[in-house]
Parts: structure tokens; sequence; C-alpha cells
């Protein structure tokens, strides 16, 4: 294999994923700054919807895997619903045992029933902007004080944790987030994930 044709090759494909993140952005931007992935809830029902944006940085020194999971666990850290679960990391990579180690000590996606998994997997994020829309109703998510997470696999032992607190009842609300690396020792000191934004949105009156 011509292995310079074949890192060229790579480098075009993260410029035309991160170009389409970034037209994907002004668009959600023009829309208010959301793309729904699910249709709102009826106004009064439910418990309100949590909008997680972020973003995914082009590789540098390394290569990273892009893993993700999106859950909520309760005060004693217990998993009560993962909200979001990236393709390859439900199939098959959850087993590896350092891939968003976080979200699968607690998931036990080997015992989960077929129907949650279904419901919550999807793609894999690309390079650039995303972001996703959660209606907490659909979930069976209920008014009360949660712990959000959000994890993001490099590579070996390197993940990014975001962690924070999440009031679901009647009032707005930004959560202040806390990140975290590891377990193990860190493979590069690149940037691989920012600008990670957590709101909720209280059901409308």
């Amino acid at each position: 294999m011509d292995l310079r044709r074949f890192t060229h090759g790579r480098r075009l494909l993260w410029a035309a994923s991160l170009a389409s993140a970034v037209l994907g952005a002004c668009a959600l931007q023009a829309r208010g700054g959301v793309s729904a992935q699910a249709p709102p809830s009826p106004a009064g029902a439910g418990s309100g919807r949590l909008e997680v944006a972020y973003l995914y940085l082009p590789p540098t020194s390394i290569d990273p895997t892009y893993h993700t999971a999106i859950w909520l666990e309760d005060a004693k850290g217990v998993l009560l619903k993962t909200l979001y679960v990236s393709q390859e990391l439900s199939a098959a990579e959850y087993k590896m045992g350092n891939v968003c180690p976080d979200w699968v000590k607690k998931a036990h996606w080997d015992k989960a029933a077929k129907s949650e998994v279904d419901a919550v997997t999807a793609p894999t994020p690309n390079v650039g902007s995303e972001a996703k829309v959660f209606d907490l109703a659909e979930y069976g998510v209920a008014p009360g004080v949660y712990q959000f997470r959000f994890q993001m696999h490099v590579g070996e032992d390197h993940n990014v944790l975001y962690r924070g607190t999440l009031t679901v009842g009647p009032a707005d609300s930004k959560l202040t987030l806390e990140m975290t690396q590891g377990p193990g020792k860190l493979l590069s000191t690149d940037t691989y994930v920012k600008d990670v934004q957590v709101r909720y949105l209280a059901p409308a009156k």
C-alpha cells in the first residue's frame, strides 16, 4: 500500500467531514442552535428536553475512535438511563473494557434488551459541531435531580468525561460541567472534544 496516498486520502476525508460539519453548524445556528433528533413534546407535556452540543476536532497526532456515550445517573452513581451510544460502541467495542469505561461498567450492555439498544444507538459522531436533543418524557425520565455524563474515547485508555448535575423541573437551566480524562495515562495533550454545552428546557406551561 502507498502510505503517502493513504494518508493523503484520510486527510481529504477529514477535510470533507469538517467542511460538512461547518456547514451544518451554520445551519444549526440559523435555526436557533439545536438540530432536533426527536419531535418536541406537546405544550405542557412530558419532562422537558435536554440539549447536548459539542465540537469534535479532527485528528492530529492520534486518530481518535470518537466512540461516545451519553447517560444519566442517580446521586449514588447508579446508571438510570442511557440516552445515546454510538454505533460501534453499542455493537462491539463495549466489550473492550477501556472504551467509555464509566458507561460500560454501569450499563451492562450485554444484558440490555434489544428494544433499548435499538432505541438509543445511533451513528458515531463526525468531526465538527453536532447537537442532540432528547425528549426526556420519551426516555421515561421523571422530574428530579440527576447526574449527567458524556464520555468520548480517544484511544487505548484515553477517555474524556464531562459531568454535571441536571435538575429536571419547572425551570430552564444550563449545566455546569466538569471535565476529566483517563483512567490511564494520556496518550496526547491534544484536544479532541471541546465546547460541550448542555441545556435543559422545561416543558411549556
